[in-house]
């Protein structure tokens, strides 16, 4: 049984011992879902204006961010990005899911990556508006891959020193917005533990029509960020890495998120399709 089936097996397992009636923990705002003729787009006033940045192609190829879908040579990604956004959206919907963590056991595993690859994939479907949030402030990493320099550091909201009318920005991707920064910080813990990080979730809630708001995290095992978190959004999605996530690290992330929804696990760098980018996926949890 390889990693992620291991871990889907135990995720299913505890959610039949639940009954699978379990909703999330905390009072959350009901997920808006896909508009139709009998549910009609909220209409938001006060829309985040966000500033304008150009990517830079030369890093994002690179740094192998899925700017430009219609690349051949980015098809097989592409296309497994496209299935995970899927299930997630699936999994969003029918549990009013609008906040999802990304997280790993450890460093090295594509986390960051894997949560801007899907938040493009996510805005590219249409019917959420995404938000990707770079709270990974101990190594924040989201514009380095983009080739951008942000408007203003996501840090220095927490810290009181800019507006969140100042901190958000467009790549031109229609429906995504971004948040991030490029320096660190050694008091990321406290930061995300003061009732600023709980400000800016609902600015965006209130500002954005079915949102879905990603949250690139440091990796559970390095920092405690990871953990002061969790309560305080809907799912989490754990991303490992085929050939270099030791098997004992990644069963104690699992533990640690047991009690916890999980939105699913990317198992990335997989090679089982025979292409050498690629991204094999399982969805599982309470």
């Amino acid at each position: 049984m390889s990693l992620v089936e291991s871990a889907m097996a135990k995720a299913k397992a505890r959610e039949l011992a639940d009954g699978s009636t379990r909703a999330p923990q905390g009072s959350r705002a009901p997920y808006a879902r896909t508009p139709g003729p009998t549910s009609p787009q909220r209409d938001v006033k006060d829309r985040i204006a966000p500033h304008a940045r150009v990517a830079d192609v030369k890093v994002c190829q690179l740094s192998r961010v899925l700017l430009d879908e219609s690349s051949d040579e980015n098809a097989a990604a592409v296309a497994a990005y496209r299935m995970l956004r899927t299930r997630i959206l699936h999994r969003a919907r029918s549990k009013n899911w609008s906040t999802i963590g990304v997280t790993s056991a450890g460093p090295g595993d594509g986390k960051s990556l894997t949560a801007l690859n899907l938040s493009l994939s996510l805005a590219r479907e249409g019917n959420s508006e995404v938000v990707l949030l770079d709270l990974d402030m101990r190594k924040p990493s989201i514009c380095r891959y983009l080739g951008v320099i942000p408007p203003a550091q996501i840090q220095g909201f927490f810290e009181q020193q800019v507006d969140l009318s100042e901190l958000f920005f467009s790549i031109g991707v229609e429906n995504l917005l971004i948040a991030s920064g490029t320096e660190s910080t050694a008091r990321a813990s406290e930061m995300l533990a003061s009732a600023k990080f709980d400000e800016l979730i609902e600015y965006i809630k209130g500002r954005t029509t079915n949102p879905i708001v990603l949250i690139d995290l440091p990796p559970l095992l390095i920092t405690d960020d990871a953990l002061v978190i969790v309560p305080k959004i809907d799912a989490m999605l754990l991303v490992a890495s085929e050939g270099s996530t030791d098997r004992a690290v990644f069963k104690k992330a699992v533990e640690i998120l047991a009690e916890f929804p999980i939105a699913g696990v990317v198992l990335n760098r997989a090679v089982d399709t025979g292409e050498n980018y690629s991204y094999g996926y399982g969805t599982g949890g309470n």
